[in-house]
C-alpha cells in the first residue's frame, strides 16, 4: 500500500481581484477596511462612509467626527478625489479602499508626527510626485509651508522654468523663490540659465534650513525628501 506525505500534496490557491465588489490591487499590498461600506446610508461622494456606529455597538473604540478630529481633512480629501466640481490639479486622484472608511483615515491620521497643528496639510505627492492615490503609504502631514513648495506652478508661470519670471521692461529675468510664505528677491539676470541656479541654490538651502527646523515633527521620509530635493530647469 503506497503512503503519501503531507508534502506530497499540492494545493492551487486562486486569488480573486476582488472581494465583496472591491477591486484590491495585490501589487500595492492594498487592504480592505475592517467594515464595508453600509447598505443603507448615502454614500460621501459615492465612496465614503463611517463604521463609527457598528465599532460603537461592538465596544470597539472609535473616533469622532467634530471640532478638533480628522473628519473635516478626510471629508475634504474624498472631494478632492470624488467631488464633482474637481479642480484639474486632482484629475485621476483616488483615495485607497481602506481610507473610504472614516475610522481608517483617522486612525492612521492621529498616529502622524504634525497631526492636529493649526498648519498641518495632507499630502499625497511629496513623497512621489507621481502619486495620485491617497494611502497610508503615500501620504504625509505636513506644514502648509513646506506643502507649498512642492506644488506644481506650471499653470500659473507658462513656459518659464520654476522661480523666475520675465524683468520689468521685458530685459532679462528675476529670480523669486517663496520662504516662509513671503516672496524673497534672489536678483535681476541676463541669463535665463543662471538666473534658474540662483533659485536652484536658494531653493535646496531653504528646503534644508526646513528639514533642521522640523526633524524632530514630521514623518522621517518628508525630512530626507527635503534634504534631497533639488530643483530641475524643466520641473
Amino acid at each position: 500500500m503506497q503512503q503519501h506525505s503531507i508534502y506530497d500534496v499540492t494545493r492551487t490557491i486562486y486569488v480573486l481581484p476582488s472581494v465583496a465588489g472591491h477591486h484590491l490591487d495585490y501589487s500595492l499590498g492594498e487592504e480592505l477596511p475592517l467594515f464595508g461600506a453600509p447598505k443603507d446610508k448615502k454614500l460621501t461622494y459615492g465612496f465614503g462612509y463611517n463604521s463609527r456606529d457598528r465599532r460603537k455597538a461592538m465596544g470597539m473604540p472609535y473616533f469622532k467626527t467634530g471640532k478638533g478630529s480628522p473628519h473635516k481633512t478626510w471629508s475634504n480629501m474624498m472631494r478632492r478625489a470624488y467631488g464633482p466640481k474637481k479642480a484639474a490639479a486632482y484629475e485621476g486622484c483616488s483615495v485607497c479602499i481602506k481610507w473610504w472608511d472614516y475610522q481608517e483615515f483617522a486612525a492612521w491620521y492621529s498616529m502622524q508626527p504634525y497631526a492636529f497643528e493649526a498648519d498641518a496639510e495632507l499630502d499625497k505627492d511629496i513623497l512621489d510626485p507621481l502619486n495620485t492615490t491617497y494611502s497610508p503609504e503615500h501620504c504625509s502631514v505636513v506644514p502648509k509651508l513646506i506643502n507649498q513648495i512642492f506644488r506644481d506652478t506650471r499653470s500659473r508661470r507658462g513656459i518659464l522654468p520654476i522661480g523666475l519670471s520675465v524683468a520689468p521692461g521685458g530685459v532679462g529675468f528675476v529670480s523669486v523663490l517663496s520662504m516662509h510664505g513671503k516672496p524673497v528677491a534672489l536678483g535681476k539676470f541676463h541669463d535665463i540659465t543662471e538666473a534658474f541656479r540662483a533659485y536652484q541654490s536658494a531653493h535646496q538651502a531653504y528646503c534644508n534650513q526646513l528639514a533642521d527646523s522640523y526633524e524632530s515633527k514630521l514623518d522621517a521620509r518628508v525630512i530626507n525628501r527635503l534634504r534631497t530635493c533639488s530643483r530641475h530647469i524643466r520641473d
